[in-house]
Formats: structure tokens, sequence, C-alpha cells
């Protein structure tokens, strides 16, 4: 066992019974409740397999769904088609590019279940917009039950989910960075950034004491993570949450983004990663530099990795270019060039390209509904995977926080799904 304790065993245990005899309908609770509490990197060592908490929970939902006759309710969209799709072929490109072949399959196949298998469970848990709004009650009462541990750890520099394995702390300068059942306080504070948006918009459907203190909560605990790249987060959440009005104009806002960050990269001497990472910095202490030269690395090597990224070797970028801070490894801290360093351009754009299509959907789903807390619900989750967007940039995704991306893009599917029946209602009507 890998950091296994008597009560993460017991949690585990409980979750996954519940898993397996809950109603159908709720079968997204326990799943909810593992992401929040349970430590994604703590395993079961059987032989030379690992069985972390994520991998278990998704293989007994997997044969939960498939016994209750439900596993072929879903039919796949393009949504669903492109997620696969870019999974398989990163997984294709490293175990080809990897020196340890027979490793690298290993390695990829538990990535396999981490992923599209729980993906797929994901999706087959989302039955209706009422599973949508049971997903935001359940993350509300979670974030609530946290606040206690939160508050401890902070003020006293002690992490009670230790009786779970997970006991380190984060300090940095002088200030504790929270971290709670997540391997790093960055994913904590991402991860709680990232929920501000579905819970802000579930009370604007309904408000309620709990729903708001949810919200609260959130915020406090992107502020006791004491990281830069959760609190810039949180600022683009709550620009797209006012945005909210002028939704119908998201895709000229994302041209004009897009033509205003082109010209200020040409007309600056340093380019706009730089700006970034370095010009803008909200904690003292913070890894921006890293990032940037992270970015100028990739840049300069981009030949050595376009097509096969570098398997199981990795980039080894620090020796080349920051040597000198004697790092052990290159540690890349953004989602996207990890997909591309591993898997190659061609599965970093695929990536890019079904995170668009994700948000394009959402926003579309949402902009065409009539009441308003319909829309407000969609519009959450279109937020939502915006913040997962930005957050890429300063942090690649590890542990829990990976659950909260596929859920996010297991909603866009699902919204896809219901754009797509609505349309064939409408022809039907005026066939």
């Amino acid at each position: 066992m890998n950091g296994v304790t008597p009560a993460f065993l017991l949690l585990l245990s409980v979750l996954c019974l519940a898993i397996v005899t809950v109603k159908k309908e709720n079968i997204i609770v326990p799943l909810i409740v593992a992401m929040c509490f349970l430590p994604a990197d703590i395993s079961l060592q059987i032989l030379t397999l690992d069985f972390y908490a994520v991998r278990v929970v998704a293989l007994v939902a997997l044969v939960r769904i498939y016994f209750s006759g439900d596993n072929d309710r879903i039919r796949m969209n393009s949504i669903d088609h492109l997620f696969i799709f870019y999974n398989v072929l990163g997984a294709i490109i490293y175990i080809l590019a990897s020196q340890d072949r027979a490793g690298a399959f290993i390695y990829k196949s538990g990535s396999f279940v981490d992923s599209v298998i729980l993906y797929v469970v994901i999706r087959n848990a989302i039955y209706s917009k009422e599973s949508l709004h049971l997903i935001i009650k359940t993350f509300s009462i979670c974030v609530v039950v946290l606040l206690p541990f939160i508050i401890f750890e902070y003020y006293s520099a002690n992490n009670l989910f230790a009786i779970l394995g997970r006991s380190a702390i984060s300090i940095r300068n002088g200030e504790i960075r929270t971290s709670a059942t997540f391997s790093h306080s960055i994913l904590f504070g991402s991860f709680a950034a990232a929920l501000v948006s579905v819970l802000w918009a579930e009370y604007k459907c309904g408000r309620s004491v709990l729903k708001l203190m949810a919200v609260v909560c959130c915020v406090f605990f992107v502020y006791t993570s004491s990281s830069s790249g959760p609190i810039v987060v949180l600022a683009g959440v709550v620009f797209f949450l006012f945005f909210f009005r002028w939704k119908q104009y998201s895709s000229l806002l994302f041209w004009v983004s897009l033509a205003v960050g082109t010209i200020v990269h040409f007309a600056r001497e340093s380019p706009i990663w730089h700006l970034l990472y370095v010009r803008i910095s909200v904690k003292s202490g913070s890894t921006g530099w890293h990032r940037y030269q992270l970015m100028e690395a990739a840049v300069k090597e981009f030949r050595d990795w376009w097509l096969l990224g570098y398997g199981d070797m990795g980039p080894q970028w620090h020796t080349k270019y920051w040597a000198y801070t004697h790092a052990t490894f290159t540690d890349v801290t953004n989602h996207y060039l990890l997909l591309g360093v591993r898997g190659g351009f061609f599965t970093m754009c695929l990536f890019m390209i079904l995170c668009y299509k994700v948000i394009k959907t959402l926003g579309a789903y949402s902009t065409g509904q009539d009441a308003m807390e319909d829309q407000w619900l969609w519009w959450g989750f279109t937020v939502m995977m915006l913040a997962h967007c930005i957050t890429f940039l300063s942090v690649a995704y590890f542990g829990q926080i990976t659950m909260l991306l596929y859920l996010s893009i297991a909603v866009g599917a699902f919204a896809r799904d219901e754009l797509m029946r609505e349309k064939q209602e409408q022809a039907y009507l005026y066939s």
C-alpha cells in the first residue's frame, strides 16, 4: 500500500458501497464526494499495478452502470468523440516515443482508466437538468463541510486530512498554502475558483443561505491557497459571470481578445507570455519566471517535440535553459504544453479544439434558453470550462481536479445532446 490509512480504506469502501446501492440517478453524488475528500494520489498496490482512489471509484461505477442496464443510454456525439480521440492519440504517440514501451503501455493503460472510463462514468451519470442541480447542490454541501478543515489547516499549519494520508503542508515566504486532500495548493485553489461559477449560477437560480455560503467558502479557499494562479482564475470567473448580460457577444469577445493579444505580442519587445507570467504577479514569490522560461524553451525546442513529444524521457529543458537552479527535472507547469511534450502538437491541438467546442456549445445553449434560471445554470458551466482553460496556463492537471475537468466536458456533451434533440423536435414540428 502507498500511503493508505485505515480511514482512507474505510471512506473508499463506503463510497464504493454507495455507488452500487444508490439510485442510478444519484450515482454522481458519491463521485463528487470522492472528488472532494479522497486523496487521488494514494493507491492500493496489487502486484505491479497501482489502484488509485479515482481509478477504483471509476471502475466500480462502470460496473454499476453496466449491470443497471443503462450503459447504452448515451449516444456519443462530436464532443465525446473528440475527448476519446485525443486521449487515444496521445497514448499511442507517448508509447511510440518512449524507450520503455512496455512500461509506457502500462502507464497509459492506467491513465486510460483515469480519463476515458471516468469520463464515460460521469457522462452516464448525467440524466437531465435536474442532474446538474444535484451536482451543484452536492458540491455546495461538500465545500461547506470542508470549511472547518481549511480554517484549521490555514491557522495551525496542520492538515486534519492526515487521517486519510494527506499530511503535507506547503509554506512559502512564511505563508501557509492550504491544499486539503489535494496534491498541491494550486490545484486546490484552482478547484475552488472553478466551482465559484456554478455555485453562483445556482444561487441566481434560487437564493438560499447554503448556496451563498458555498460561494463564500470557495472564495476563502482561493485566498488560503496563497497562489497567484487561482486568484487570477477567480478574477476571470468574476469577469465572465459579470459578462452574463452580454453573453450573446461571447464570440466577438473571443476574436477581439485574440486580435489584441496578437497585436500586443508583436508590439512588445518581449513575447506576450512574458507579460502574463512575469509582469502580472499577484503573490510575492510566485514562480511566474519559471513558467515564462518554460514557454521560451517550448518555442525554441518546437522542432524536437511537435511530432511525437518526448515519451517517457520527458523534456530535459532544465539542463539546457535553467541548469543554474539545479532542478532535477523539467516541471511542465502548463497543461497545454504537458500534452504537447507527451503526445505531440496534434494531441495538444485536439485538446484545444475540444475545449473550444465545449465552451461554444455551453455558451450557445445558455443563450438559447428562455428562462433566466436556465440561462444562469448553463452559463455557470460555461464559465467553469473557461476557468479550466485559464488554469491550464499555470498548472498541469493531476489528481482530483481532473474529475472536475471531465465533469465540465461531460456537461458540455450533454448540452450538445440537448441542442441536437431540440433541433430534431423543431424539424419534426415544421415538417
